[in-house]
C-alpha cells in the first residue's frame, strides 16, 4: 500500500486499476460515476475486470463466477471497487460477504 499524494478520486482510482492484476466491481444494479470509470480505466489499460452486480447473482453464484475469473486471469492482487455505501447501504456487506465466503471454500475447486 502507498499513500499519494493527490486527493484526486481519479488518479487513486487509475493507481488502483495499474497497481493491481484485475479489478473486481460490486454492485446492486448498473454500474455509475466512479465504478464507471474504473470499468473504462481498466478496459483503457488492458486489465481483466469483473463486475457482479447482485441483483442478478446470489452470493454463491458470485463466488463461483469470481473464483473462476481469478483463476483464468492469474489474479494475485486484487483491486475492489463498487458505489460508495451513501450510494447503496448494503454493497459493503454483500462485498465482504462474497470476499470471506470465497476465501473461506478456498479458491481451488476440490
Amino acid at each position: 500500500m502507498q499513500e499519494m499524494s493527490t486527493t484526486s478520486y481519479p488518479k487513486r482510482t487509475k493507481q488502483n486499476v495499474l497497481d493491481s492484476d484485475g479489478t473486481l466491481i460490486v454492485s446492486h444494479g448498473k454500474l455509475s460515476g466512479g465504478s464507471i470509470l474504473t470499468r473504462k480505466l481498466a478496459e483503457k489499460h488492458k486489465h481483466p475486470h469483473i463486475h457482479l452486480d447482485m441483483n442478478k447473482l446470489s452470493v454463491n453464484d458470485a463466488v463461483d463466477a469470481l473464483r473462476v475469473w481469478i483463476e483464468n486471469n492469474g489474479i494475485q492482487v486484487l483491486n475492489v471497487a463498487g458505489p460508495r455505501t451513501s450510494k447503496d447501504s448494503d454493497v459493503y456487506n454483500v462485498t465482504v460477504n462474497v470476499l470471506e465466503t470465497l476465501f473461506m471454500n478456498g479458491l481451488e475447486d476440490e
